[in-house]
């Protein structure tokens, strides 16, 4: 039976001489992956550019339970981006957060509001245009509150230290490994009560960048009780350093 949705490109794996196993965030089913044949051929050219990360979809596909590759009969661009592919700092902010949700989001069921959280949030990522370099830190941090770990903001003078195992911000250095020092604790709460339009009146250098996030990315390491390896993030790096 065929079912229309909406769908997020995730992940691409070359399969065979012109076929790709793609996986899909969709909005119907979850996370999917489907076997898509002669989708490096000259005639489907256009259909292969529409498979890069973080591309919005229009599909039509023959789902069904348990099968461990579905297939897709109609692929269409559902929200053309006008800027991602063609800026070199999005364009690297889409691949590292396409292999971060590749790696976080399993489920194969249906989840609307994260899909609509996910869609929104890379449409107004295409229009962005003040505070792009921190785009990904306010997004992951909305992210934490459909995953179910989202931290609390309760940091004060007498609350510097934010426990990522309690998700709090403490008095005392917690007695284990997984915490923010004082500063760090001061501009994680700074990025948590920003919006995506805000988030660039935080001004970051390099070292705090690159340092908050390896903070972010342990955090969810923690909380999913799995160790991120996110091969993309020495990109990242690179382009803010």
């Amino acid at each position: 039976m065929f079912h229309k949705t909406e769908g997020i490109v995730l992940h691409g794996l070359k399969y065979g001489d012109s076929g790709r196993i793609v996986t899909v965030y969709t909005e119907a089913f979850g996370r999917c992956s489907f076997i898509l044949q002669g989708i490096h051929s000259k005639k489907s050219s256009n259909k292969a550019n529409l498979l890069q990360p973080l591309f919005l979809l229009d599909m039509e596909i023959d789902h069904r339970q348990g099968r461990e590759l579905q297939r897709a009969r109609e692929i269409r661009t559902n929200h053309p981006y006008q800027t991602v592919p063609y800026d070199i700092v999005k364009a690297s902010q889409a691949i590292f957060l396409a292999e971060l949700l590749f790696k976080v989001l399993k489920e194969e069921e249906a989840r609307p509001k994260l899909f609509q959280f996910l869609s929104h949030s890379f449409q107004i990522f295409d229009l962005l245009q003040h505070g792009v370099a921190n785009f990904h830190f306010a997004f992951l941090i909305q992210l934490t509150r459909y995953m179910g770990f989202a931290p609390t903001d309760n940091f004060s003078e007498e609350r510097q230290f934010f426990d990522m195992v309690s998700g709090l911000f403490v008095e005392i250095r917690p007695p284990h490994t997984y915490f923010l020092e004082p500063q760090e604790s001061r501009i994680f709460s700074e990025l948590m009560a920003c919006s995506y339009e805000e988030i660039g009146n935080i001004a970051l250098n390099s070292s705090q960048r690159n340092q908050i996030l390896i903070k972010i990315i342990d955090y969810f390491s923690l909380h999913l009780g799995i160790r991120l390896q996110i091969k993309s993030l020495d990109v990242l790096r690179e382009l803010f350093s």
